[in-house]
């Protein structure tokens, strides 16, 4: 039986500025692409009277996702005004909507963190960008 994995070319990640009605629009140039890792930290309860250790999990946690972008300062979801750069400079909890290619989506809100140019000798304009999410999170299965 073969592996049913598939590509990641394709997956988008979308961002809609503060709160309200959601107006998403898709990210440009993106590149590589980290979502959120999920984590449970584990907890030990073993007692005295056990032999074995045991362990109950703790709170859903989230870690940060990262992006990296060919970066276009002039571009509207790259820039000052109404782009990553301005979400980091108001501090704004924007929704980002994750879009996989096999049709499945996470979404969540959060906060830009980082917007980090990098401008190479010999290579092309790029950036990259940390969201920290928080709040719930939504996990839409394909349909």
């Amino acid at each position: 039986m073969g592996s049913e994995a598939i590509s990641a070319q394709g997956t988008l990640i979308d961002r809609s500025a503060g709160s309200g009605i959601p107006n998403f629009t898709t990210i440009a140039e993106l590149r590589d692409i980290t979502p959120p890792p999920l984590t449970r930290n584990p907890i030990e309860t073993t007692n005295h009277n056990e032999p074995e250790e045991q362990f109950v999990v703790g709170i859903r946690r989230k870690g940060e996702m990262q992006f990296n972008l060919g970066f276009v300062g002039r571009l509207a979801t790259h820039d000052h005004q109404t782009g990553l750069i301005k979400s980091w400079i108001d501090g704004s909890r924007d929704i980002f909507r994750i879009n996989f290619p096999d049709g499945s989506k996470w979404l969540f809100s959060g906060f830009v963190t980082n917007v980090g140019p990098s401008n190479p000798v010999d290579d092309g304009q790029t950036a990259d960008v940390t969201v920290r999410p928080t709040n719930t999170m939504m996990f839409i299965a394909a349909v």
